[in-house]
C-alpha cells in the first residue's frame, strides 16, 4: 500500500473531497460485496432443502441485486466524478505551491536548473498524482474493504478456507514493499530519463537557428537519440520490474484462490461441509480476489504517484537563499521620493563562490540618471538586479525613498520601478498583451502612446495585424532592436520614478540604434535612472557616472570630472573609440 506522508501532504485542504471520494467507494465496494453475497444465496437457494422457497422468495432476491446493479452503475459515475475533482484540486494547489515556490527562489535557482526539468516537474509528475488519486487509491479502497467482509462472511462457513483466503490478501498487500526500493529507483530513472530529453528537445526547439548556423542539426538529432535511448532503457527497466511484481502478486492470488478452494473442497468431501454451503463459500472466494486482482493493474500507477511526490517535494523544499519577495498579507509601503541609495552593499549569488560585491556605496538623487560603467562581470547587472527587489544583500542595505529594499517594502517599492534588461523577455502571446503587462489595465490609447514614445508605434501599425499581432516563444519574431523597443513601451506604460535601463546597443544596427537611444532618453527625463552603459559615448551626460570593477566601485563623478581624474576611464573610452574607428574603417 503506498501513502506516505507526501501524498497525504498533498491532500490537505481537500479533506471534504476526499472523504465524498472514499465514502462512495466504500459504498460501491458494499454494494458488489452484497451483488456477490446476493447471486451466491441464489445458488444456494437452487440446493438442498433451500429449494423449496425458491418460488416464494427468488424474486425479492433478484429485485435486491437489481437494485444494488442499479445504484452502483449510478454511483459510480458520481465517484469518478468526485475522485477527478479531488484530484484536479490537489494539482491545482500543487501547480499553484510549485509555482510559488519558483518565484520565491527567483533567478537563482531557475538560473542553474534547465527549463525541461522544471517543467516537468510542474506538469508531468504532478499529474501522476491523478492517477493516483483517482485510480490507484480507489482501487486500493475497494479491494481491502471488499476482502474484510468477503473473509468475514467465509468465517461463518468455513473457517479454513477464510483463513487461507486472508492469507493469500495479506500476502498480496504486502508484496509491494518487497519492490518498493528498487521500485522507486527505477521510477526516479524513468523520471530522471524523461525530464531530460524533454530538457533537450526544448533546447534544439528554442536553439534552431543555432544549430543551422553551425551545421549542428546532425549531432543534436545524434544526442537527443542518446537521451531517448536512455529514455526507452529506463522505460523498459521499470517495465521489467512491474511485470516480475505483477508476476508474484498473480501467484499470491492464485495460490490464494487455489489453496482456499482446495480446503472448501476437501472439507465437504469430509462431510465437514454441506453442497450448499461450498457453492456459496465457492462464490465467496471468488469475490474476494477478484478486486485485488484489479488492484494488481493499479500498482504501477500508484508506484508513479509515490515517486513522482519525492520529486515534487524536493523542489518544494529547495532552501529559498536569495528571495526577496513581499511579505504575504503585508500592506505594500511605498517610498516618499525616488532617491536611491545603496550603503555598503556586499552580495553572493552563492556563499561558496565569495561575494561579487563588496561594500559597494553611493546615492543616486531623485530625477537625475547615473550610470554604471565597467568590464563585463564587474558588478553592474547585479547591482541593478538588487535594486529591482531580486535578491537580498548579504550586507549593507539598498533603499528607495529613505525605505530599506525588505519582504516588507519590495512590493510597494517594485511597483515605484520600470525595468528593461538587455535580454528583455516577450511573451507568447500579441504585441499589445506584451506591452499592457506594464499596466493591465491600459486602455488602447495608452498602448498606442506608449508604444509612439518608444519609437515602436509605426513598425507595430505596418505589421499584419497590428497590435494584435502573434508573437512566438521569446519574441522570436522580432528583431533584438524591436523587442528592446517593446519592452521601453512596456516600460513608458508603466510610467515609474525609478527607470533601470540595460544600455544593450551594442549589436544593434545603426537605425535600431538611434531609436533605441531616442527612446532611453525620453524614458529617463525626469526619471530616477540607473543606467548599466555599454557605449560610454551615450553617457556622457549622465549626472554621475560610476566605474566598477571586480564588485568594487573605482571612481565616480562626471564625464569631464572622470576624464580628468580617472586613468580608467579614459582607458575605456580610448578602447571604445579605437574599436568604432576600427568599425568604420572595415
Amino acid at each position: 500500500m503506498f501513502i506516505n506522508r507526501y501524498l497525504a501532504a498533498f491532500a490537505r485542504g481537500h479533506g471534504g473531497k476526499i472523504t465524498v471520494t472514499c465514502f462512495l467507494q466504500l459504498i460501491l465496494t458494499l454494494l458488489g460485496t452484497m451483488i456477490s453475497l446476493g447471486v451466491a444465496f441464489v445458488v444456494r437457494m437452487l440446493q438442498g432443502e433451500a429449494r423449496i422457497l425458491f418460488f416464494s422468495e427468488l424474486w425479492q432476491v433478484f429485485a435486491a441485486i437489481g437494485i444494488c446493479i442499479a445504484l452502483r452503475y449510478a454511483l459510480s459515475r458520481e465517484k469518478m466524478l468526485a475522485a477527478e475533482q479531488c484530484s484536479l484540486g490537489i494539482k491545482a494547489s500543487l501547480r499553484d505551491g510549485l509555482l510559488r515556490k519558483l518565484f520565491a527562489l527567483g533567478p537563482a535557482y531557475t538560473g542553474r536548473e534547465r527549463t525541461g526539468n522544471i517543467a516537468s516537474t510542474i506538469s508531468s509528475k504532478v499529474e501522476y498524482l491523478n492517477e493516483y488519486y483517482t485510480i490507484y487509491l480507489p482501487a486500493a479502497i475497494s479491494a481491502v474493504v471488499n476482502a474484510v467482509l468477503i473473509v468475514s462472511a467465509l468465517f461463518l462457513f468455513n473457517r479454513p478456507s477464510a483463513w487461507t483466503c486472508l492469507t493469500g490478501c495479506l500476502g498480496m498487500l504486502g508484496c509491494p514493499m518487497l519492490f518498493y526500493f528498487l521500485m522507486r529507483k527505477r521510477g526516479e530513472a524513468e523520471m530522471q530519463a524523461h525530464a531530460q530529453y524533454y530538457s533537450d528537445c526544448l533546447d534544439s526547439v528554442q536553439g534552431m537557428g543555432t544549430l543551422k548556423a553551425f551545421n549542428a542539426n546532425e549531432r543534436q538529432k545524434e544526442a537527443i537519440y542518446q537521451k531517448g535511448e536512455r529514455l526507452r532503457q529506463a522505460v523498459m527497466g521499470q517495465l521489467r520490474v512491474t511485470m516480475l511484481e505483477n508476476v508474484v502478486l498473480q501467484f499470491f492470488a492464485g495460490l490464494g484462490n487455489a489453496f482456499a478452494i482446495a480446503i472448501a473442497a476437501y472439507q465437504c468431501a469430509g462431510g465437514h461441509m454441506e453442497p450448499d454451503a461450498l457453492v456459496y463459500a465457492l462464490f465467496l472466494i471468488g469475490a474476494c480476489f477478484a478486486p485485488m486482482s484489479n488492484l494488481i493493474n493499479a500498482w504501477h500507477m500508484g508506484y508513479r504517484g509515490v515517486v513522482a511526490s519525492y520529486s515534487i517535494v524536493e523542489l518544494q523544499n529547495q532552501p529559498v537563499r536569495l528571495s526577496l519577495l513581499p511579505k504575504e498579507g503585508a500592506a505594500a509601503k511605498t517610498p516618499a521620493s525616488s532617491d536611491v541609495r545603496f550603503e555598503n552593499v556586499s552580495f553572493a549569488y552563492d556563499p561558496a563562490d565569495g561575494d561579487v560585491l563588496h561594500g559597494v556605496s553611493f546615492d543616486v538623487p531623485a530625477r537625475t540618471t547615473t550610470a554604471l560603467v565597467g568590464a563585463s562581470g564587474s558588478g553592474k547587472s547585479t547591482m541593478a538586479q538588487l535594486l529591482a527587489g531580486f535578491y537580498p544583500v548579504r550586507a549593507g542595505s539598498v533603499c528607495v525613498g529613505g525605505q530599506t529594499l525588505s519582504g516588507q517594502t519590495v512590493g510597494g517599492i517594485q511597483d515605484q520601478i520600470a525595468a528593461v534588461w538587455q535580454d528583455c523577455h516577450l511573451f507568447y502571446g500579441t504585441v499589445e498583451d506584451n506591452i499592457r503587462m506594464g499596466k493591465p489595465d491600459a486602455t488602447r490609447e495608452e498602448i498606442e502612446q506608449a508604444a509612439k514614445e518608444a519609437s515602436i508605434h509605426d513598425f507595430i501599425s505596418s505589421l499584419p495585424d497590428g497590435y494584435q499581432t502573434m508573437l512566438g516563444e521569446r519574441g522570436m519574431r522580432f528583431s533584438g532592436g524591436e523587442r528592446q523597443r517593446v519592452a521601453l513601451a512596456r516600460a513608458f506604460l508603466r510610467d515609474a520614478p525609478i527607470v533601470i535601463l540595460d544600455e544593450a546597443t551594442s549589436s544593434l544596427d545603426r537605425k535600431n540604434e538611434i531609436a533605441v537611444q531616442r527612446s532611453f532618453r525620453n524614458i529617463s527625463r525626469g526619471r530616477t535612472a540607473l543606467v548599466i552603459a555599454h557605449r560610454l559615448a551615450t553617457i556622457q551626460n549622465a549626472d554621475q557616472i560610476i566605474i566598477m570593477e571586480g564588485g568594487r566601485i573605482l571612481a565616480k563623478g562626471t564625464h569631464a570630472q572622470l576624464m580628468r581624474d580617472s586613468a580608467q576611464y579614459r582607458k575605456l573610452m580610448g578602447g571604445q573609440l579605437t574599436a568604432a574607428k576600427g568599425g568604420d574603417c572595415a
